[in-house]
């Protein structure tokens, strides 16, 4: 196995940091790597509705995008104490309930591993100047983040349009643009340009946490007590059902959507906003989100017709940036030829 020759182009603690990301053997099973959950090809996302552990349960929550992730001032689906990246990468590598990767059961063998392996004994070496046997847990997380923090993708036709090419959004995608800004819509209060988040802009977690009328189970003020969101963190009932707004870039690739991986499409998505929240007919979380007390304020529906909504969905979809798949530093370094 070789060096990827775009890797030389960065950090080389982001370099061995690609490598790492993309290892399973930070697994305490082997059979999974970071990458398992935030797969490049899903704009590092998984596809799944919620991710799966090393073990095979299901995590609590969809996989999100870690692409401009960071720019970031808050990381966690509802965890609003999770203010760095430093702090987010000890839940998937040492979370026990369920145990996710496991890291820390591994890592004396991983540890092991470099101090045998060329490739891994020339990259830590490259990082920080001192041979694989000094390897520490702390060192095997500042690569990871070093590499999570060169995933930056800003080259979508939107991207293109800010620069001043015109014809890089056509007109349905350009009124896609004017209807999603509209007071009428008013996606842009919550998901604000460019990174179509407001978790990178403020300290406010009312403008970073928000309840959607996803749920109102019974009918009675209530989420899926499994995960009630920001609540179980904060203890105030105000909280409940609030879920970090994430952001929309390549939204188009990364279904299923929301925190619990529930809704299947973007048409979905907007049928929901449009009726005010989701009325849920069915099983132990049936109830009228559209009436849940805690909804928030932008969440009051409206009305599209079947052109608006076609052309809203196309500006969704200029969002939608790719380009970094032609650089073998964002693919398994692995399967890279």
């Amino acid at each position: 196995m070789t060096k990827s020759s775009q890797d030389e182009h960065y950090d080389t603690k982001a370099v061995l940091g690609h490598y790492l990301f993309f290892e399973k053997r930070l697994s305490y099973n082997q059979s999974k790597s970071c990458a398992s959950c935030h797969s490049p090809i899903f704009a590092f996302t998984d596809g799944y509705r919620k991710s799966v552990a090393a073990n095979g349960e299901n995590l609590l929550h969809n996989a999100p995008s870690l692409l401009n992730i960071s720019q970031n001032r808050f990381f966690d689906w509802g965890n609003p104490s999770v203010t760095t990246l430093e702090n987010q990468i000890k839940r998937p590598l040492y979370q026990t309930h369920p145990l996710e990767m496991g890291f820390d059961v591994q890592a004396e063998k991983l540890i092991a591993f470099f101090c045998q392996d060329s490739l891994y004994q020339s990259l830590y070496q490259s990082a920080f100047h001192k041979k694989a046997d000094q390897c520490s847990v702390s060192d095997i997380e500042a690569c990871i983040i070093a590499y999570i923090k060169t995933l930056n993708s800003n080259n979508s036709p939107y991207d293109m349009f800010l620069k001043g090419n015109q014809h890089a959004l056509n007109a349905s995608e350009q009124n896609g643009l004017k209807l999603f800004s509209s007071h009428q819509l008013k996606c842009n209060l919550c998901h604000i340009p460019p990174f179509f988040t407001s978790a990178n802009l403020t300290n406010n977690l009312d403008s970073i946490y928000a309840n959607i009328g996803l749920y109102h189970v019974m009918n009675q003020h209530g989420y899926p007590a499994s995960d009630i969101g920001m609540g179980k963190i904060t203890a105030k009932p105000q909280d409940n059902g609030k879920f970090k707004i994430p952001s929309l870039r390549n939204c188009m690739i990364t279904a299923p959507y929301m925190h619990d991986g529930s809704v299947n499409t973007l048409i979905e998505v907007i049928d929901i906003y449009a009726s005010g929240g989701r009325n849920v007919l069915n099983g132990d979380a049936k109830g009228d989100g559209r009436l849940h007390p805690n909804k928030h304020q932008h969440i009051q529906g409206f009305e599209l017709s079947p052109s608006e909504k076609r052309d809203l969905i196309l500006f969704l979809a200029s969002l939608t940036d790719t380009s970094y798949l032609n650089d073998s530093h964002f693919r398994n370094p692995f399967d890279v030829k």
